[in-house]
């Protein structure tokens, strides 16, 4: 089962996400949802949509199947933070491990069947989608790694890093239930982030850190060229 995020306002976008939801913004003629349906591991057969900003869109864009998969919408209608549309579908959620992805980024397929491969972690363990990037800011986290590709640290960059580099979280992430026992961390911003309550768990849940080399982060207006020449 897979959890995609899409019900943020993408307000960089300015005037265009005002009418249209960043995950229908269109790469190549092709909505940026529709290339990380396309992405998603062959096993995973439900999605839940978390939509909020103009969500109606992409029910209407998307329907209720992808080739296969079925498709369910879940509608956020305060945006407070990743955990917090995490735990808006709880309910709907089992044991078994289940995969969250940001919507409106692009996913490498065979990157994220490693991800959910269950010979990449070990069986009470999570997984964290990581990628080598120069941190936009210095308020990224730097996940450090142990020898077996464990997350066993999260530093903000040093001065030499935010230059060479740091391993910065991709938005692609395996957990189970055990993540709503943890209080979700509240942020500078006010909002509740995933990726920090998952560093919470790490204490007690090894996380095991998997490098993402094709992974691309939309951001801006200008990332949308940047993606039409990384596609080709």
């Amino acid at each position: 089962m897979a959890v995609i995020l899409v019900a943020g306002r993408g307000t960089r976008f300015g005037e265009l996400t005002k009418t249209t939801p960043k995950a229908l913004i269109k790469i190549s003629g092709k909505p940026i949802i529709e290339y990380t349906l396309e992405a998603l591991p062959s096993r995973i057969k439900e999605v839940y949509l978390v939509v909020g900003h103009l969500g109606k869109k992409i029910k209407e864009c998307v329907g209720d199947n992808h080739k296969g998969v079925k498709i369910k919408y879940i509608e956020l209608k305060n945006l407070t933070g990743t955990a917090t549309a995490v735990w808006k579908v709880r309910k709907y959620l089992g044991k078994e491990k289940f995969l969250v992805l940001y919507g409106d980024d692009l996913y490498s397929k065979k990157e994220l069947e490693k991800l959910v491969d269950p010979s990449t972690t070990l069986r009470a363990s999570w997984a964290f989608g990581l990628a080598k990037s120069i941190p936009p800011t210095p308020k990224y986290l730097n996940m450090v790694l142990d020898s077996k590709k464990y997350i066993v640290q999260a530093l903000y960059p040093t001065e030499k890093e935010m230059k060479t580099g740091i391993l910065i979280s991709t938005g692609a992430y395996v957990m189970d239930s055990r993540i709503f026992k943890y209080k979700p961390v509240k942020l500078s911003n006010g909002e509740y982030g995933l990726p920090q309550t998952m560093l919470k768990a790490a204490t007690n849940i090894p996380i095991k850190g998997v490098i993402m080399k094709n992974w691309f982060q939309i951001n801006k207006p200008e990332d949308i060229k940047k993606a039409k020449k990384k596609l080709k």
